[in-house]
């Protein structure tokens, strides 16, 4: 019976089935938490944004919003001032590209800006629980 039940499945297959039962138990149970975790995250971030940082002590955290900025750059200027970046532009500029540019030193983020052709749009602002001192607070709010 054994040997019959192995030609039948591929070794491991029990394991893939269990593992997978799992998964999908699990990210079953975790969505809702996930979803109430972000809108959470989000009404405290609106918060802080509003009125401000805080310390919590009994915690033993800071709570703050940092900006974060996304670089931009005006295409049409950046060819023009700088032709030998065109390779980096297309429909718009490839970021990615444009900065293993500036890390290659073909030219540097003074110059863009010199010329135009930098800017800096904020991208978000992030919710930061930073524990105070020693004290290790685990928390998944500062994504975003």
């Amino acid at each position: 019976m054994v040997g019959e039940r192995a030609l039948e499945r591929p070794a491991g297959t029990d394991v893939a089935a269990a593992l997978l039962d799992e998964y999908l138990e699990l990210k079953e149970k975790l969505g809702p938490l996930e979803k109430r975790l972000d809108e959470v995250r989000d009404r405290l971030r609106d918060l802080v944004t509003e009125h401000g940082h805080f310390i919590d002590e009994v915690r033993g955290v800071a709570v703050r919003v940092e900006p974060r900025f996304r670089r931009e750059y005006d295409a049409d200027r950046l060819t023009t001032a700088f032709p030998r970046l065109a390779a980096c532009v297309k429909p718009s500029v490839d970021v990615a590209q444009l900065e293993a540019c500036l890390r290659a030193g073909m030219v540097t983020e003074t110059e863009l800006e010199r010329e135009g052709v930098l800017t800096r749009s904020l991208h978000s602002r992030a919710l930061i629980v930073k524990p105070l001192g020693q004290r290790q607070v685990g928390t998944g709010l500062a994504r975003r």
